[in-house]
């Protein structure tokens, strides 16, 4: 079994439309609160999204490896380095 390995930027991953506008409504809900909370919230709810999305980009990956041989460099998967507080 030969493993051929790709960058993940051969994949087409650009977001959607309906993505853009999620983002724009979300930004848009960010710069326009007041509340620390309310802040907290979004940011807890951003935090499981962005968890569940990394694991089926992570499970997608594995099924590529196993199904069609195909390898993607797990430093384009990796999830990016939390600022300090």
């Amino acid at each position: 079994m030969e493993i051929e390995y790709v960058p993940l930027t051969k994949f087409q991953i650009e977001p959607t439309l309906d993505d853009k506008f999620w983002q724009e409504k979300l930004n848009r809900s960010i710069k326009d609160c007041n509340s620390v909370s309310q802040l907290q919230e979004m940011a807890t709810l951003l935090a499981a999204i962005a968890t569940q999305r990394q694991g089926v980009i992570r499970g997608l990956v594995q099924d590529m490896f196993i199904f069609r041989e195909i390898a993607i460099d797990q430093d384009d998967i990796a999830n990016p380095p939390v600022p300090p507080s």
